[in-house]
């Protein structure tokens, strides 16, 4: 999606403008000034490039740094006219941090992850794994508010906490996929749950909603469910 939204990016620039990409590494913006990654200079490219082919940024700009060293971007407030951070919030250790650094250095800026419904999804790596085996965080981004929850391991257990590999696979991109065009700042935040039981029931619940799998299914999971807890409670009485 980013190659898409790249071309109105481009649009909106202006030749004076100072542009930051944060982890630029596996396919740089071309028109970035300065390029902040932990990979360096010389690797760069892997899947390309985007937005031309004349590279705004040099060796000399290309900053090798580690987003979440707890160190600030070295960048005044509001020194970067245009921030783009394309799929590495869900990769960091700090996603918070980085998103306040974000804020702080930059005036408007572009934000894309992988939504919620392709990181909950066996067949994007693997047919046993949801999601891609890198990534830490659930994104999820609603109006100019990005919000994390930590991904939990038992996703990948049960069908009632991710989709069928089948529905990964065929996934749209525009649903794989969020993205957020802000200017001058955003929300954000971490999305604690420390409860396992509710852990679980927000995952289920989410998995639930979207309708992937039939009520028939669902309906039969409920009355397992109270037949379990029924016997239960009869065992205990006796």
């Amino acid at each position: 999606m980013f190659e898409k939204n790249a071309l109105l990016i481009m649009g909106e620039l202006k030749e004076s403008d100072i542009v930051l990409d944060i982890g630029a590494w596996f396919k740089p913006f071309n028109r970035a000034n300065w390029v902040v990654d932990i990979m360096p200079y010389d690797t760069r490219g892997r899947a390309g490039s985007c937005a031309g082919t004349n590279e705004y940024f040099s060796k000399e700009t290309w900053l090798n740094l580690d987003v979440c060293d707890g160190k600030k971007l070295p960048f005044k407030d509001k020194e970067i006219d245009f921030v783009i951070c394309s799929h590495v919030l869900e990769d960091v250790r700090d996603p918070v941090f980085l998103c306040s650094e974000i804020v702080r250095v930059g005036k408007r800026g572009y934000i894309e992850v992988p939504s919620m419904l392709s990181e909950l999804s066996l067949g994007v790596e693997s047919k046993k794994y949801a999601g891609r085996y890198h990534h830490r965080w659930l994104v999820d981004i609603r109006d100019n508010r990005i919000d994390f929850l930590f991904k939990p391991h038992f996703i990948h257990s049960s069908r009632k906490y991710h989709f069928p590999w089948r529905y990964g696979k065929a996934l749209a991109e525009e649903a794989s996929i969020k993205w957020l065009f802000w200017k001058d700042s955003f929300e954000f935040g971490e999305k604690t749950i420390i409860d396992y039981d509710m852990f679980l029931q927000e995952i289920e619940g989410f998995v639930r909603c979207a309708g992937v799998y039939s009520g028939v299914i669902y309906a039969a999971d409920d009355l397992l469910a109270a037949f379990k807890k029924a016997l239960k409670g009869l065992l205990k009485r006796i």
